[in-house]
């Protein structure tokens, strides 16, 4: 059995330049978006949480990806704000505006047709090609969904619930469910890269740890990981191409391609994962299914011998991040309860450690009916406070087709 979404053409961000065929197959077909009905069909097995580092799914890297650029521009403070171009005196767009790479689709595809794999080809392409969304097997991770972007764009707005730009000195642990193209860990983590640069190494102050999580492994390598790697080195890795025919891509570029053998190959790669901590940054993947074994796993420390093992005190500071990820009613108790349960085993941690400090917090964006399906913000907030939470819009949109919102999700302290 399949859902119709009955999504309008806005709710993907489409791709420019040499997509522009294929992203036209996606658009036309919105309103006919599908996800198959596990409970119906063949039961799939959930997969179990499994830890993977930046090292280990940036092996998978062909030696030349492509890449284009979405511009993030900041929210405002209004809960019914939807003009995100809020300029000082003097300010132009340019001057705002966060540019975040992502592999193009295109790349991610011809990767997969090139390795062969008989259950990609079924499942995976079939997501990136026809949009389908297949529960229990693929979620949809390929693409970078309008909700990402809303959230990431109030990650760095003027908002009084919290300006990632404004605290990139504290610590920080975030977390991303769902992570996907992973658009609004990746406009933190371009923040805290930026204020090391124009701080100097000796300033750095603050930690950040990042864990990007999907349900895909493949999604993981193939796009998660790679827009890891394309924003550090587009970041801070101007001297890497200094000494190549290879250069970043000049203001105003929105697509490209980036040669890694002639930048440095695998030593940059390697080097990747070393300057992210000497940056106080790491980050760390997991895949899997949500559930009390994905909570453990997170709250657990990677190996010790791992290059991108954490630091030894966690953040004061939680915030959990997701988009578009309560569009069933089969996952948003499962997805609640992880939720929830992150928020609190962290205020237990600072209650027994450091009481009176730190926070913890969720933002989830999402539409606030998924027609077709069931799901949507009004059940998901129920879900929220059966479990001993709270929630609260903190954004919302009224000048679309279907409105969007950004709920605040917190528990007692």
């Amino acid at each position: 059995m399949s859902f119709s979404f009955g999504f309008s053409g806005d709710d993907i961000e489409d791709e420019d330049g040499g997509e522009a065929e294929e992203q036209d197959t996606l658009a036309k077909g919105m309103s006919a978006h599908t996800i198959s009905d596990g409970e119906q069909q063949l039961i799939v097995p959930v997969l179990q949480p499994k830890r993977h580092s930046l090292e280990e799914l940036l092996a998978f890297l062909p030696s030349q990806i492509s890449y284009n650029v979405i511009d993030i521009f900041p929210r405002g403070s209004s809960r019914n704000d939807s003009d995100f171009d809020h300029f000082k005196a003097g300010q132009s767009r340019d001057d705002i505006v966060t540019k975040i790479y992502r592999r193009s689709l295109f790349d991610m595809r011809a990767q997969l047709m090139a390795e062969a794999n008989p259950f990609a080809a079924d499942t995976l392409l079939a997501g990136l090609e026809n949009g389908d969304l297949s529960s229990g097997v693929y979620e949809g991770g390929f693409k970078t969904w309008e909700c990402a972007i809303d959230l990431a764009s109030l990650l760095l707005g003027p908002t009084r619930h919290l300006s990632i730009n404004q605290h990139v000195e504290q610590d920080w642990e975030i977390i991303e469910l769902g992570a996907g193209s992973a658009i609004p860990s990746l406009t933190i983590l371009g923040e805290f890269l930026r204020h090391r640069e124009t701080s100097g190494t000796s300033q750095v102050r603050g930690n950040l740890r990042v864990t990007l999580c999907d349900y895909n492994v493949d999604v993981l390598r193939l796009a998660t990981a790679p827009n890891v790697f394309l924003n550090y080195i587009f970041a801070v890795g101007n001297a890497s191409f200094a000494s190549s025919s290879s250069s970043p891509p000049k203001v105003g570029e929105d697509e490209g391609d980036v040669d890694l053998e002639e930048i440095g190959g695998e030593v940059l790669v390697a080097g990747t994962v070393k300057d992210l901590l000497a940056h106080n940054v790491t980050i760390n993947f997991i895949s899997g299914a949500w559930g009390s074994d994905f909570v453990d796993l997170v709250n657990s420390h990677p190996h010790s011998s791992s290059a991108t093992s954490p630091p030894p005190t966690r953040p004061s500071n939680l915030l959990v991040l997701a988009s578009e990820t309560i569009y069933s009613p089969a996952t948003i108790r499962n997805f609640s309860r992880t939720i929830v349960s992150l928020l609190q085993t962290h205020q237990q941690r600072l209650s027994t450690t450091t009481p009176g400090t730190g926070t913890a917090k969720a933002w989830v964006a999402a539409k606030k009916v998924y027609f077709g399906v069931g799901g949507g913000v009004d059940e998901f907030a129920r879900e929220v406070e059966l479990l001993g939470g709270r929630s609260h819009v903190i954004y919302e949109t009224k000048d679309t087709g279907v409105g969007r919102v950004v709920l605040e999700v917190t528990v007692e302290e």
